[in-house]
């Protein structure tokens, strides 16, 4: 699976370890995975098998 900034928030919290995604050039299995918050943005940090990192960074929809 293809992951990116503009993936709906929903569909990055939905992915699992033990998945394989791939951001630009980095590809591999998810074996664990980091949610980190702030007042402006949400970022998903995705380990990989092998030591690779891939980080997606989604601004939060502020109503």
């Amino acid at each position: 699976m293809m992951v990116s900034d503009k993936m709906p928030t929903s569909a990055l919290l939905e992915i699992k370890t033990g998945d394989q995604i791939s951001k630009d050039s980095i590809h591999g299995t998810v074996s664990k995975i980091e949610i980190q918050e702030t007042d402006e943005f949400l970022q998903f940090i995705f380990s990989l098998e092998g030591a690779q990192q891939i980080v997606v960074r989604k601004l939060k929809q502020v109503c």
